[in-house]
């Protein structure tokens, strides 16, 4: 194609306007989409062929926020992406796309061919499942899908060996990981989970979050002054560790307490979906628990949170009704995993109802502002897996400076759980096997927007892989991803699904 109407680079509307006289001149047209991230020789070969089937060739790109191959992707961003392309001779049109998938830019460019890899001539080999929809869309402007045959590369592998996106010890960790492990045997423990009937117990938390601009100090009065610009609401607390464990493929019930207010009620069914049967108990002593964080506008970081909730006893009326649903749930369910935040819902009777039950019993119990400490593990006399960080352990053992490897089999003793995991941020998480063995696994985050939710995501992915009884070191590399993914995000904005983790998950063991 001439350079005189070879128009790189520019956006996607941009490009549809471009193309429209040119197929008006008997040209036609064939698209690629992907993310580039790395451009190698196998992208040349493609390419090549791509152009091979038509006249003017496109290439869309995945843009950087939907990139969904784990912490650290893309490492070039979509403007620099873009720019590589630009630059071969092949390529007449680039566009960053506005969705992950290149549905909506084969409905605008109705191309003619639509051209993939031959990695997704089998459907499904592909995890994502878009090569289906992409394929329908294609054919329902009447185009033709292709897919090349040149030999494949992997950029994810490229980008592992030359250009790693972790420090040195996450990196080291990853390569011996790989070395243990083959991608088939690292997913194959995702797909096991959909045979899980999990219960999650735990308090219900709506979670508001209010952006607001600084304006500074009263004229009159020592008070900060704020002006609220937007706010957001999410579901928290037990019912983000229900949707997280749904997203992963279980079969999942959630019991929990709510207030007289039937619109916040409503909110919380009509976020949980289908994907999580609520069993809801209405309560007339005690509201809804909701928690209001402020946000700076500019920084994205908190500036100081407000708590509506019942700080007295829970009433014994609740209580009973909350133990007999309790009893009637427990006989249907392989897993139990108990969300505590110390908030009331998990009384003396409720934990001996749990305790007393032979099911699989996984529990996390949180200290933070609304408990001040008070909540603590020992407070459950039978647990089969443990989940804290390394703060709640000292506050459970009372001892400050015990280190990670002190921490995990001591905590595991106070306990009786044949598993525990003890998460330190950024310094990633030490898992404990039934053996007494502890495996240290780094944090894989790159991006951290909000710690929020992050400990919730990792619970339920670790509590779900514990009961199929996968390998510590696999339990805890899908805890750092889950976690990873979620601090990428405002509070529980999105929730972890077994899709997105297992991409993730073969972007590292490449």
């Amino acid at each position: 194609m001439s350079s005189m109407i070879r128009h790189t680079n520019q956006s996607l509307l941009g490009t549809v306007e471009s193309i429209r006289s040119l197929r008006v001149q008997g040209h036609n047209v064939v698209h690629c989409h992907g993310v580039f991230d790395l451009l190698h020789p196998g992208h040349l070969a493609h390419l090549q062929e791509a152009k091979a089937q038509g006249d003017l060739l496109v290439v869309t790109l995945t843009p950087d926020h939907l990139v969904n191959k784990g912490p650290g992707r893309p490492v070039f961003t979509e403007s620099q992406r873009a720019a590589m392309l630009s630059a071969l001779e092949i390529v007449d049109f680039v566009a960053v796309a506005t969705s992950a998938t290149a549905v909506e830019a084969i409905n605008l460019l109705k191309p003619d061919v639509f051209v993939k890899g031959p990695d997704y001539e089998i459907e499904s080999d592909d995890l994502t499942g878009n090569i289906s929809i992409e394929r329908a869309a294609v054919e329902a402007i009447g185009g033709q899908i292709y897919f090349t045959q040149s030999p494949t590369m992997s950029s994810s592998h490229l980008i592992n060996a030359h250009l790693p996106t972790h420090d040195s010890q996450a990196g080291s960790w990853l390569k011996e990981f790989r070395s243990n492990y083959s991608e088939s045997e690292v997913l194959q423990w995702l797909q096991r989970l959909a045979d899980l009937r999990v219960l999650v117990v735990g308090e219900a938390i709506i979670d508001e979050y209010v952006v607001c601009e600084a304006l500074g100090k009263s004229s009159k009065d020592p008070v900060l002054a704020f002006r609220e610009i937007s706010s957001e609401r999410q579901i928290g607390g037990s019912l983000a560790v229900a949707r997280h464990c749904s997203g992963l493929g279980a079969q999942v019930g959630c019991l929990f307490r709510v207030g007289g207010n039937s619109s916040d009620t409503e909110f919380i069914t009509e976020q949980l979906n289908d994907g999580v049967k609520a069993h809801i108990v209405r309560s007339a002593h005690e509201p809804t628990i909701v928690k209001r964080r402020y946000v700076d506008n500019v920084t994205e970081n908190r500036v100081f949170e407000t708590y509506v909730m019942r700080d007295e006893s829970t009433d014994p009326s609740d209580d009973q009704r909350t133990v007999e649903v309790l009893r009637r749930l427990i006989k249907d369910v392989d897993l139990i995993i108990v969300t505590d935040y110390g908030h009331g819902l998990l009384t003396s009777a409720l934990i001996e109802e749990l305790a007393s039950s032979e099911k699989m019993l996984a529990v996390n119990t949180q200290s933070n502002a609304g408990n001040r400490g008070f909540n603590t593990v020992s407070r459950y006399p039978r647990v089969d897996f443990v989940c804290l960080n390394g703060s709640e352990v000292g506050l459970e053992l009372r001892r400050r400076h015990l280190t990670i490897n002190e921490l995990v089999p001591q905590i595991r003793d106070r306990t009786g759980a044949a598993r525990a995991i003890v998460t330190e941020g950024a310094k990633g998480l030490a898992c404990s096997a039934a053996d007494g063995e502890v495996a240290h696994i780094p944090a894989f985050a790159e991006v951290v927007k909000d710690r929020v939710g992050a400990g919730d995501a990792l619970f339920a992915a670790t509590a779900l892989l514990t009961a199929v009884d996968a390998p510590v070191d696999v339990t805890g590399f899908y805890g750092n991803l889950a976690g990873a993914a979620s601090v990428a995000e405002l509070g529980n904005r999105s929730y972890v699904d077994a899709t997105r983790l297992m991409r993730h998950a073969v972007a590292l063991m490449k």
